[in-house]
């Protein structure tokens, strides 16, 4: 007989994980995962500030936008000439404070959109090494000693998820848009309701791929593959959904990402997945005890 857990089983999950870290003297953790967000983040925002820099200098210092301000000294006596040559001075002169403009507009959406994502792969090592230390706390068990090979896992299993995170967010979002779309072209008296029901839809599935992957580390632990794992994590249904909502949220809201869903939100998850995962795993060995007797 399974056990079924459900969508509030997740929600509670992550909510209880930061009592459960109080409780532990555990508290540490958000220290260290500050540290590594600020010092990540800020790394991340200058090199793309300087990066975009020195594009922007090279393009104001190419020849093209030389012989645009050459052609603006050379015009006939004609009025579309006149018009042209003002025009041309107009824009040649706007077009440094445009591209300083659009550079520094660039800067800040790399930053809101794909510094996150690079830095929740960076915080991969400890999400792993702190679900390994909830798991040992929850279960009293003796959590293992630092090893460089774990480290390089937790690098490797952080990208993979940073990944998966930033797939689903960038293309969910258009692939359930464009079916919206052409449903409510099929079938135009549904428009309405598809209008409620399309961001909802994406909320959902997006959260369950979130939660889904803060199981990656306890999967690893087991020694299971990508396929193995995700086959045990569809047995958990909606609790998936449930605990990946918060996370989903602490991480696409704009502002809230950084710095406090990038320190909150994968804790939160983490340590939410151990305590949805020893909870199962205890209802489970009551439930065969009580069929032994």
């Amino acid at each position: 007989m399974s056990i079924k857990q459900t969508f509030l089983d997740g929600w509670r999950a992550f909510w209880a994980s930061f009592r459960f870290i109080r409780q532990r003297e555990m508290k540490g953790w958000f220290v260290a995962f500050a540290i590594a967000a600020v010092l990540t983040w800020a790394c991340m925002a200058f090199g793309w500030w300087y990066s975009l820099s020195m594009v922007r200098n090279a393009l104001l210092e190419s020849p093209l936008l030389e012989v645009w301000d050459a052609d603006t000294s050379t015009s006939d006596a004609t009025l579309w000439s006149t018009i042209e040559s003002v025009l041309r001075a107009w824009l040649s002169t706007g077009t440094a404070s445009l591209l300083h403009l659009l550079f520094a507009l660039a800067a800040f959406l790399l930053n809101l959109k794909i510094t996150k994502f690079i830095v929740l792969a960076v915080l991969g090592p400890l999400i792993a090494m702190l679900s390994e230390r909830a798991d040992a706390e929850f279960n009293a068990l003796a959590a293992s000693t630092w090893r460089w090979e774990s480290f390089a896992r937790g690098l490797l299993r952080g990208a993979k998820s940073a990944t998966l995170m930033f797939l689903v967010e960038m293309s969910l979002g258009t692939i359930v848009g464009l079916g919206s779309f052409l449903m409510s072209l099929l079938l135009p008296f549904s428009a309405p309701l598809l209008a409620l029901l399309t961001p909802l839809a994406f909320i959902l599935i997006g959260s369950w791929f979130y939660g889904a992957a803060m199981f990656d580390c306890i999967w690893e632990r087991q020694g299971m593959g990508s396929r193995d794992g995700l086959r045990a994590t569809r047995k958990y249904g909606i609790a998936v959904t449930g605990l990946g909502l918060p996370l989903y949220l602490c991480m696409t809201i704009p502002f809230l990402a950084f710095p406090l869903g990038l320190i909150f939100g994968p804790i939160g998850g983490a340590v939410g997945a151990v305590i949805l995962n020893s909870k199962k795993l205890k209802a489970s060995d009551r439930l065969i005890d009580a069929s032994l007797d």
